[in-house]
């Protein structure tokens, strides 16, 4: 089973790669065919596979809870759910997101495709994410955009313009395939890689949720809501 560590490591390196500034707010989404689609009425453990705590289902919406005063890796700090019938290898991932307010601790929360690679180590992982490690030093408009192939990444710093941590709603998307990956925010573009040498090729699981990293139990507790989640080929 790959699990998703979402790195969120504190001082991140960034690899100096080729990016596409694309930030033009007026570059909208292009529709696609929809593959799959998730409202959460209720949380279908035959299509998703839970990382210790599942996500609780309330009014319509997959709530990610971290609970305070729990060690890291444990249930109760490690919320995630992975999609099981297929992995992917290009695609457009979209999520209705909203956070609570930011935790004073080390906790990674976003969206990602993740394979463990070939090394039993995990150095030759694969990864596309958006999202952030709470801990570090961006705003809280601000979140990062990363692409690994084989151990290889890319880290890029996007600042959205709203407030994350305000428990308001925004649509999410990732976009990829072998020339590049794309990020948008409430359906406008925000940030486009398009080095090939950190942009994964070989099948990945799409994983939803957060946690937290490491370092002492949180002492406030923190949810990332999901409303759907629509995948398109």
């Amino acid at each position: 089973m790959a699990i998703c560590l979402a790195r969120g490591l504190a001082g991140v390196r960034t690899v100096p790669v080729p990016i596409s500034e694309h930030r033009d707010r007026n570059a909208t989404v292009p529709a696609r065919q929809v593959l799959f689609r998730d409202d959460f009425e209720d949380f279908n453990q035959t299509i998703w596979r839970c990382e210790y705590s599942c996500p609780v289902i309330e009014t319509g919406k997959a709530r990610f809870r971290l609970r305070s005063g729990v060690e890291a890796e444990t249930h109760g700090s490690w919320s995630k759910a992975s999609y099981k019938p297929r992995q992917f290898t290009s695609g457009r991932f979209t999520v209705r997101i909203a956070l609570t307010e930011r935790p004073n601790a080390t906790v990674w929360w976003g969206v990602a495709l993740w394979d463990n690679g070939p090394a039993a180590n995990l150095s030759q992982y694969n990864e596309i994410n958006f999202g952030y490690t709470t801990d570090q030093l961006f705003g809280d408009t601000e979140l990062r955009v990363e692409s690994t192939k084989l151990g290889k990444y890319a880290s890029v710093r996007v600042d959205t313009g709203v407030d994350l941590y305000d428990e308001q709603w925004h649509v999410a998307t990732l976009e990829y395939d072998a020339n590049h990956v794309s990020f948008y925010l409430d359906g406008n573009l925000l940030q486009t890689i398009t080095d090939r040498s950190v942009i994964p090729t070989d099948p990945m699981h799409l994983v939803l949720g957060p946690r937290l990293v490491r370092g002492d139990p949180m002492t406030t507790g923190f949810t990332q809501s999901i409303d759907w989640v629509e995948v398109e080929g």
